[in-house]
């Protein structure tokens, strides 16, 4: 993890979720204290995250990010504000853009210069690497912090940059150079493969499938293999249904351990390359605003995946609810954070992953009034000028023609733009100061149509 902190695909969301907190915290302090909390305040860190509650700071071996624990662990921003090193990272990791990957890679190389500067500015022989994993994460925290300029915020392409730094284990690229290898294989003899894959699927009807062995499916993957015994037994515990989408049936589990998970029993209509292909699919995919998929199951013509639960309810419920009743900033915030979950999926490293099932409603803005989709729940406490431009993304969005829709780093930003207004608008109404928002970037013109 940013090349310093050994961890498993699960836990890849801990590290940026705590140290945008301490990066908070640096800014609060206005720089003068360390980057770090003190041990007995780190203890308060310690425990799941609200948005991914099976891991922890604790749990994925971050336990070490105290004032206390190493040498670096007394770095201060104020005591770096005037140092080269820090200048040059904090230049080169603030000009984020359309030239993403030509900033990233001068920004990891300033974050690392500054990380040995730190180092040797502490005198520091680090023989098991804790000492630079440490100063490394020290550095990075100073330049968010600094990026800051007092809002709160951390730039979300920053964070992105720092997963460059990752370095996965060596079965990680011996899966790609075999997938390269099967590939070439293919392009060369994709008579007799066909012939072969036709064979087995003859083969596999005539022959019922044995239990398979539960276990790790890779090393790489991070995923469990479960048997159909764990898979029943877990369902079984409260028998629960928590509802049914175009793949099959969802149900509440209990692993022997206690933990609560999701589990999807699919439907036998969908064969077993698409399931092999969900599988690998999701594997690697880790964002704060997914779910993590924790295993699988494929036994006696069965088949299951088991996901992280969210105990605190879907969307929908959230928004059919009357009390509470879900504010105006709060569903801001969950738009933009939706947008920023299919930006991530867009722009996957082993490729653009499509959600395909987004329901964000098919309305014209020439025969409804945006009043119309307007909850009265809320009472008018709604941005009227966000509110509006919204809904304009959302039309452009549900376009006949995938010419007039917006990508998705166009939706993004206008739902970061809504945020930041949103945001805005509520430090101006503490002080009491009325306010309009910023109209977002989108014409109105576009929708003559």
């Amino acid at each position: 993890m940013w090349g310093s902190y050994p961890t498993n695909l699960c836990c890849r969301n801990v590290l940026p979720v705590m140290s945008q907190a301490l990066a908070i915290h640096v800014v609060k302090t206005q720089g003068q204290g360390s980057v770090f909390l003190a041990q007995e305040e780190w203890q308060n860190c310690s425990g799941p995250l609200q948005m991914q509650q099976s891991v922890s700071a604790l749990k994925c071996g971050f336990d070490d990010l105290n004032s206390r624990s190493s040498q670096c662990s007394r770095t201060t921003l104020s005591g770096l504000s005037q140092d080269q090193p820090f200048l040059d990272a904090l230049r080169n990791c603030s000009q984020f853009g359309n030239a993403f990957d030509g900033v990233c890679r001068n920004c990891t190389r300033a974050i690392l210069a500054l990380r040995e500067f730190l180092l040797k500015r502490y005198g520091v022989k680090d023989e098991n690497k804790t000492e630079t994993a440490i100063c490394g994460v020290a550095a990075m925290i100073s330049i968010a912090a600094a990026n800051m300029k007092g809002s709160f915020s951390v730039d979300i392409d920053y964070i992105r940059c720092l997963s460059m730094l990752d370095k996965f284990e060596p079965d990680y690229i011996k899966l790609k150079y075999s997938l390269a290898e099967a590939i070439f294989s293919i392009l060369i003899a994709i008579t007799a493969v066909m012939l072969i894959i036709l064979l087995i699927k003859y083969v596999s009807k005539k022959k019922p499938q044995k239990p398979v062995q539960s276990g790790p499916i890779t090393t790489w993957s991070g995923l469990y293999r479960f048997s159909k015994a764990e898979i029943e037994n877990a369902i079984n515990f409260e028998r629960k249904d928590l509802g049914r989408g175009s793949a099959g049936q969802v149900y509440k589990g209990v692993l022997p351990s206690g933990q609560v998970v999701a589990i999807k029993h699919i439907n036998k209509s969908n064969t077993s390359d698409s399931f092999t292909r969900e599988v690998e699919g999701l594997s690697r995919v880790r964002h704060p605003n997914l779910v993590c998929l924790f295993g699988c199951c494929v036994e006696d013509g069965e088949q299951f995946l088991v996901y992280e639960y969210c105990a605190a309810g879907n969307l929908a419920q959230h928004l059919l609810r009357n009390d509470p009743v879900l504010t105006w900033e709060r569903r801001v915030k969950i738009l933009r954070d939706c947008a920023l979950a299919l930006r991530y999926l867009h722009h996957y490293i082993d490729g653009c992953i499509v959600h395909r099932d987004i329901k964000a409603k098919d309305i014209s803005m020439n025969k409804r009034p945006p009043e119309d989709l307007e909850d009265p729940r809320l009472n008018g406490n709604v941005n009227k000028v966000d509110f509006e431009s919204i809904l304009q993304v959302a039309v452009l969005c549900v376009a006949k023609s995938s010419k007039g829709r917006p990508t998705i780093d166009l939706v993004y930003e206008e739902m970061d733009k809504a945020w930041k207004n949103t945001l805005a608008d509520m430090k101006k109404a503490k002080k009491g100061i009325s306010s309009s928002a910023t109209p977002l970037s989108i014409s109105s013109d576009v929708f003559s149509v």
